[in-house]
């Protein structure tokens, strides 16, 4: 690893102690199918769970960077939620994620029913998330209950209007950072065959997205909440006016967090 990706992951872990970790949730490491994952768990749950793929642009990112935020989730939402720590680009760059997203899945599936399954990815963890559901579509494996996906990042391409016309508004991302990115995630494969919203398949469950106006990936949850609603009419975008890029990474009790979280919960228990 070079000191540039070394020192971009140390400084991407801090967000995870911008403010306190949930009291009231325990956080346990677990290794599943050569993976290491973390379960979150409130004091009082259901029998539903939610699989968590974190951001970071396939680079960063790890239980560190995100423990706060899924801390508080679990405890909001009352669900354990299974933090995957997958593998990072461009050490291991596609599929290598997907692989690890996907075996971790299939071994949750040997002690949940799929139906009480919720994925919830941000950034890059919900392009991980499409990628993950198109694989299981294919192998007609059972996909989760709900999908939902906070500020995603799911077209690789960066030719969306959005990256320029709100580069003067986001302080998160830059399109040559996104550019940059990209071009370790996918390595030495061919981008349609990497890119998320180009793979998307017939069969898609109801899906959540949420996202900030301001966030050059704006036109992304514009398009993936177009293409989904030709598959699947449960499908609702919400867009946080003068949000930042999965602001709830910054402070999860404003009000705009406190309204994500509602949100999420009304959808999930529909």
């Amino acid at each position: 690893m070079n000191d540039k990706i070394f020192n971009s992951r140390k400084s991407f872990e801090k967000l995870g102690n911008v403010y306190e970790k949930s009291r009231n949730v325990t956080i346990n490491q677990k290794i599943i199918q050569n993976v290491n994952c973390y379960w979150f768990r409130p004091e009082k749950e259901t029998n539903k769970l939610i699989i968590y793929l974190h951001g970071g642009c396939f680079v960063l990112g790890s239980v560190k960077s995100h423990q706060s935020l899924v801390s508080h989730l679990s405890e909001h939402l009352a669900l354990p939620i299974l933090f995957i720590e997958y593998s990072l680009a461009p050490k291991k760059p596609f599929p290598s994620a997907i692989d690890d997203i996907e075996n971790v899945y299939k071994q949750i599936l040997a002690e949940y029913h799929a139906h009480d399954i919720i994925l919830i990815g941000d950034s890059a963890g919900s392009g991980l998330a499409i990628s993950v559901l198109s694989r299981l579509t294919e192998k007609d494996i059972r996909s989760p209950a709900n999908l939902v996906m906070l500020s995603p990042w799911i077209d690789l391409t960066c030719q969306n209007n959005s990256l320029i016309e709100n580069k003067d508004h986001d302080p998160v991302l830059t399109k040559q950072a996104l550019q940059n990115y990209t071009s370790m995630y996918i390595g030495n494969a061919n981008l349609s065959d990497v890119n998320p919203i180009e793979t998307i398949n017939e069969r898609f469950p109801p899906t959540l997205i949420l996202v900030g106006s301001g966030e050059i990936l704006l036109d992304d949850s514009k398009s993936i909440h177009n293409k989904i609603a030709g598959l699947q009419e449960k499908v609702k975008l919400t867009i946080y006016e003068n949000q930042n890029h999965v602001w709830m990474l910054e402070n999860i009790h404003s009000e705009e967090s406190k309204k994500a979280i509602k949100e999420i919960k009304e959808f999930i228990s529909c």
